[in-house]
């Protein structure tokens, strides 16, 4: 598996569903690693809309590949008074090589 996984996730929101970003092959290949942090908003069914790259490291490798997983992933979603809300929340994805 080449994905390191995900970093902290500052807000409520509990990951319930992960899939893993498909590693670049350019990047694979020249042994690249780095990582992508985002901000995203949980929307309260749980899915993920609005995903923003707000650090890169190395630039303009990871990013598409970060965003296009992130959107698949489904949260816990906060509840307040009872009731699922939507919440703004920070991701990092990590990407290494075995």
């Amino acid at each position: 598996v080449w994905w390191g996984g995900a970093g902290v996730l500052r807000g409520q929101g509990v990951p319930l569903v992960r899939i893993q970003p498909q590693y670049p092959r350019r990047a694979a290949r020249a042994g690249t690693e780095g990582y992508v942090t985002m901000s995203l908003v949980i929307n309260p069914d749980g899915t993920v809309r609005d995903a923003k790259v707000t650090d890169a490291q190395p630039r303009g490798v990871f990013e598409r590949s970060a965003i296009a997983a992130i959107l698949k992933w489904k949260f816990k979603p906060r509840v307040i008074d009872g009731q699922p809300v939507e919440q703004s929340a920070t991701q990092t994805l990590n990407f290494t090589l075995n």
